[in-house]
């Protein structure tokens, strides 16, 4: 079995989605790592990103325009609640969605096999 090892670049991208509970963009990422002096290509950023989609480390989320932004996403399977103001993601529990996925199987005789969903609104301090 090979080891994955942990890149510099890899770890710097994820302390930046760590330091922001919100979506962000490869470009918007490349910028925090600039203006922090991080010698990371835009490029590498984009590999980086896709690989820590594959791992389900993050999640990728694409808008209207068909632009990707991403989330640190470690645990649990679970939603976001997100602020249309600031941004801020917040995690939800998907307990009612395991109770709903039961009654498909029982009234519907349909097995649920993914979901993904999203919650919109205003965060606390932006209300």
């Amino acid at each position: 079995m090979v080891t994955e090892y942990v890149t510099r670049p890899r770890e710097q991208i994820a302390a930046v989605l760590r330091a922001e509970k919100r979506y962000l963009s490869a470009a918007e990422i490349h910028e925090r790592l600039t203006r922090a002096k991080a010698k990371v290509a835009l490029s590498t950023v984009y590999r980086t990103l896709d690989r820590l989609v594959v791992k389900g480390e993050i999640v990728a989320r694409v808008d209207d325009a068909g632009d990707a932004s991403y989330v640190l996403c470690p645990g649990a399977h679970h939603h976001h609640a997100i602020c249309r103001v600031c941004g801020r993601v917040e995690d939800v529990s998907c307990d009612a969605i395991e109770e709903f996925a039961g009654t498909l199987r029982t009234h519907h005789d349909f097995e649920l096999e993914g979901h993904s969903m999203e919650f919109f609104g205003r965060c606390a301090a932006c209300r």
